[in-house]
């Protein structure tokens, strides 16, 4: 798994946890390739996170459903890793206790899955690869894809939610998920690419309006409900990029308003599609209508500083994925590089 150099091989590492899945769909071994080639291989529960996270995208966009004897394989390889190294090492080595508790929650796991799985309607079992990459993702960072810190003690609990959440449809989780693996440039690139060829489309009019102090003010109390003093004064504590995406959002608001009306309806692509010129795929219909459902809590958490950068790269994957969001739908810009255009919050 390593090259002569002795550095860890993205790929290779891959190619061997694929065959111990025993999934050979050539189609999806080469777009997974191409999507975890350049992972960041420094933190090693990172790397191998997005190593499952990376299958998991690929197999979901190509409807590519799990048998249950593959779900268990995923779980007992993205919890273990290759070979014979055991998850018990990277929980705690000292902590007998807490290696019981894991071991006997994906136990539990274990046995719903080969009691229940076959029973699932076939739709829904796209989901289930989701919500067990979010469990490795536990009992190797202490929190969910998507930064929820979850205790292990809660671990067969989490699942049997989700588990429920789903059946019910009411597990929302591909923000985190469904979307390509952030470390790799490449999926970057393809993402800036997206963005930029939809932005393209859009009226200059509409990029270049702006919100006087007052205007953005009174935007952001009726998103949230706050009263205008507090604004105020959030909005002068907040990171210029932050302030500008909220003041897009907010000229943005009336076109927000008739997205969500049309959530759930064929009318709600075609809105977005004829408006933008381009045809827009699952994954992206998928973003836009999360980035739509949480618009308040993203107004929110950016007032109230509450997303907070986690990982090496310095990112909040939550901020990150609604971001995209409103993208795409050209309600924010697309920036790389710290904003030129400074914005008065006088």
């Amino acid at each position: 798994m390593t090259n002569k150099n002795g550095m860890i091989n993205p790929e290779k590492v891959l190619s061997q946890t694929l065959d111990e899945l025993r999934i050979t769909d050539n189609k999806i071994k080469q777009n997974t390739s191409l999507l975890v080639k350049n992972l960041e291989t420094s933190n090693n529960d990172e790397f191998w996170i997005n190593i499952m996270k990376g299958i998991v995208v690929i197999c979901d966009e190509n409807k590519y459903v799990f048998s249950k004897a593959e779900l268990c394989d995923f779980l007992t390889i993205g919890a273990r890793g290759l070979g014979n190294k055991k998850y018990e090492t990277i929980v705690n080595p000292e902590n007998q206790l807490m290696n019981k508790v894991v071991s006997d929650a994906i136990f539990s796991i274990y046995k719903d899955i080969m009691a229940n799985y076959d029973n699932v309607d076939s739709d829904l079992k796209y989901y289930y690869p989701k919500i067990i990459l979010n469990i490795i993702s536990i009992i190797r960072r202490g929190s969910d894809i998507s930064g929820e810190k979850v205790n292990l003690y809660g671990l067969e609990r989490y699942y049997l939610k989700n588990k429920h959440d789903v059946v019910d449809k009411k597990l929302d989780i591909s923000e985190s998920i469904v979307d390509v693996v952030q470390k790799t440039d490449n999926g970057d690139e393809k993402k800036s690419r997206e963005v930029s060829s939809l932005q393209n489309m859009i009226p200059v009019s509409v990029k270049e309006n702006t919100l006087s102090k007052k205007d953005l003010v009174s935007n952001l109390s009726v998103i949230t409900g706050r009263k205008k003093n507090e604004l105020n004064e959030l909005l002068t504590q907040i990171p210029e990029q932050d302030y500008k995406k909220i003041t897009d959002l907010c000229v943005n608001y009336s076109k927000l308003q008739k997205y969500s009306k049309l959530i759930g309806t064929e009318e709600f692509s075609h809105q977005i599609e004829k408006e933008l010129g381009k045809k827009f795929n699952d994954r992206q219909l998928q973003h836009a209508t999360i980035s739509i459902r949480k618009l308040k809590t993203y107004v929110e958490n950016v007032l109230d500083g509450k997303f907070i950068p986690h990982g090496s790269h310095g990112i909040n994957h939550v901020k990150h994925n609604l971001e995209y969001g409103y993208q795409l739908m050209g309600l924010i810009e697309y920036r790389r590089r710290k904003y030129s255009n400074s914005y008065n919050k006088n």
